[in-house]
């Protein structure tokens, strides 16, 4: 039965477009589909024939009957034991949120190709945002793939599937945070030095100077903090980027250096250390044996008490 619609190929212009044949033939060689379909192409008019893919699915599609006897179907059964693993649920269940999660998205993030700031680099534009279409919804895939991400991880309760987002996340924070210091010192430092004006009661503008022992005029100027000094400050310590989140001030040092045995830096002090643990661990020992022997005593003079 020959297609009602079908892929065209325009060999003049290049042209790939799908539509009603113009001319079907019979073709009895091609026994996998024994018809042949030709159009005017959108284009330039020339003829195109069928895309060469469609026609390699259409002779797939045939030979792939599957089994047929019994031995085969067993066997082509034993095939799924064992599936779906871990990464195909994980899979199939991120195939499943995808149009869901497309309208969802579509709502806040439509498809603008070269509109958005993510567009720069972005691995889809070009293509699939070029234009709209039932198997390419207008959304942002990078927005639609981020919420999907996000909506897989809060079903399964897994934080650890979020970990190549979050180090991205924290990556782009540790720029910022270098930025703003790279700013603060090309601005002078931690201050900002303005110049002191005002205005008169007649509506001029003056510049507030005064004037030092030998009368010599002196601008006025205005010493306030850098903006950009707080919010350095709260990022590094929200990031837990201080000196003491990452061990390095002296008391962390030595609270580790404690923890790990270290109780002296001197090497008598150590030896003395080391000896008077010795002595503590033959102490413990002697206690087990005495705790030992008191056993062996209550068995040889037992004491029988009347009741």
């Amino acid at each position: 039965m020959p297609l009602l619609e079908v892929y065209f190929k325009c060999h003049s212009c290049g042209h790939d477009f799908k539509a009603v044949p113009g001319e079907t033939v019979e073709a009895p060689d091609c026994w996998w589909h024994p018809f042949e379909y030709s159009c005017a192409c959108e284009k330039c008019g020339d003829d195109a024939v069928q895309h060469g893919r469609e026609v390699g699915l259409l002779k797939a599609h045939a030979m792939s009957t599957g089994p047929r006897t019994t031995e085969g179907k067993a066997a082509s059964a034993k095939n799924i034991e064992g599936h779906p693993t871990p990464e195909e649920a994980q899979q199939t269940r991120f195939n499943a949120l995808k149009h869901g999660m497309y309208a969802q998205t579509a709502t806040y993030f439509p498809a603008r190709p070269g509109k958005y700031a993510i567009c720069d680099g972005c691995n889809y534009h070009g293509h699939e945002c070029r234009e709209y279409s039932d198997d390419n919804p207008p959304a942002c895939l990078r927005r639609v793939e981020l919420f999907m991400k996000h909506q897989m991880a809060f079903d399964a309760k897994d934080p650890s599937m979020l970990t190549s987002l979050r180090s991205g996340t924290q990556a782009a924070i540790q720029a910022m945070i270098d930025e703003m210091i790279m700013t603060i010192a090309a601005d002078g430092g931690p201050r900002i030095k303005s110049v002191e004006w005002y205005h008169d009661k007649d509506g001029g503008f003056h510049l507030a100077k005064y004037r030092d022992e030998n009368d010599v005029p002196h601008q006025i100027h205005k010493l306030e903090e850098h903006p950009l000094l707080k919010r350095l400050i709260d990022y590094i310590a929200k990031n837990n980027l201080t000196l003491s989140d990452m061990g390095m001030t002296p008391k962390v040092q030595e609270d580790q250096d404690i923890l790990r045995g270290h109780l002296a830096d001197d090497e008598k002090e150590k030896e003395s250390v080391k000896n008077y643990m010795k002595g503590i661990e033959q102490k413990q020992s002697n206690l087990m044996e005495l705790i030992s022997n008191s056993y062996e005593n209550d068995i040889e003079d037992a004491v029988i008490v009347d009741g």
